[in-house]
């Protein structure tokens, strides 16, 4: 190869790896997501919606559920107003995962299950598990149904590119089970194709399967949820790998509504002024001083995120377990068995 050839792929390879089109999101600097929810007045939460209980629109058009009190939350403690949010639906995986590297969202609060290879293969920091659930399954059934691993030839709708296509695989696998698998780009078109007998078996997540399916419990539909789950499935927000700031921020918000979960503290005691006389509490509401100011924050954000939203308790009855009958099981705080856990606020 000629010296002229040379100098010409070198070229051509220097335009290559400077194209905007090519080259990787840029990460945020320490401090530049808390930076920009400032400057532009609201937080953006990515997530996605139609699952009832979980992210949903009411007739209203009012968002509601559990994983939107949770962006409510974070918008309380970054700027003292827990309504000021913006809502994106992001994509499936895996472009949702995308979405969030590109900074298009602050936070993605999605019924994301924290594996092994999503931690490592992208761009992304998880938080910490804010719902411990389990894959489940629904059967059309009029009386009580046969054990799970005691069914004979079956079809299961289940939603593709996710884990639970794995979980479900592993399971047949393992169990020697005469089904066959039904596969559908998005959870409602499963869920569309169970309803009208296309399938025998439905497969997600057990919250969602109790939220999704209820109303048409209700009404007779003759469908049982089985109390068997097959999987662990870590539900946990996440976000753009880089900003070391507003990683420490997300963690200790949830830190709080656990915390103030474990010691009983409500938005009606903050409200009216109920503290317990508590060292740790008062240290957390900034009643005692703060490290809150390295973190960019006022220091009565715990307080504030109390008295507008609440404890992490509470967002689980208002949105999980008075509409929906839900137990709180795993998800209860560790100081009644369960696996929610704040470290010391010290």
């Amino acid at each position: 190869m000629g010296v002229g050839m040379r100098l010409l792929l070198l070229l051509l390879l220097a335009i290559v790896s400077a194209s905007p089109a090519l080259a990787p999101p840029a990460r945020a600097e320490d401090g530049d997501t808390l930076e920009r929810i400032h400057s532009r007045g609201f937080l953006i939460c990515g997530l996605r919606s139609g699952v009832s209980g979980i992210s949903f629109s009411d007739p209203q058009g009012h968002l509601d559920g559990f994983l939107v009190d949770v962006c409510r939350v974070f918008a309380a403690a970054t700027l003292g107003n827990s309504q000021a949010i913006r809502v994106v639906r992001l994509p499936e995986k895996p472009q949702e995962y995308q979405a969030v590297e590109k900074h298009e969202v602050d936070v993605a609060l999605t019924t994301t299950t924290w594996t092994f290879s999503r931690d490592l293969s992208n761009d992304i920091e998880f938080l910490m598990p804010l719902l411990h659930d389990g894959q489940g399954f629904a059967i059309h059934s009029d009386g009580a149904p046969p054990p799970l691993d005691r069914l004979g030839a079956r079809t299961v709708c289940v939603k593709t590119a996710t884990t639970t296509v794995r979980n479900l695989e592993d399971y047949i696998r393992k169990s020697d089970l005469p089904w066959t698998i039904r596969t559908f780009q998005t959870l409602d078109e499963a869920l569309q194709a169970f309803l009208a007998h296309e399938c025998d078996l439905l497969t997600t997540d057990r919250t969602v399967l109790v939220t999704s399916l209820a109303g048409y419990r209700q009404a007779g539909m003759g469908i049982t949820i089985y109390p068997d789950v097959i999987s662990r499935e870590p539900l946990t927000p996440y976000i753009a790998r880089g900003d070391r700031n507003w990683y420490d921020i997300t963690r200790w918000v949830l830190h709080a509504i656990v915390l103030a979960d474990a010691k009983g503290v409500t938005a009606a005691d903050v409200q009216a002024g109920r503290i317990p006389d508590d060292p740790e509490l008062h240290r957390m509401l900034g009643h005692a001083g703060s490290v809150a100011r390295t973190l960019g924050l006022p220091d009565d954000w715990a307080l504030q995120v109390l008295a507008q939203v609440g404890n992490y308790g509470e967002i689980f009855d208002r949105n999980l377990g008075t509409p929906y009958g839900m137990d709180r099981g795993q998800n209860r705080p560790w100081t009644q068995g369960g696996l929610l856990y704040a470290p010391p606020f010290r």
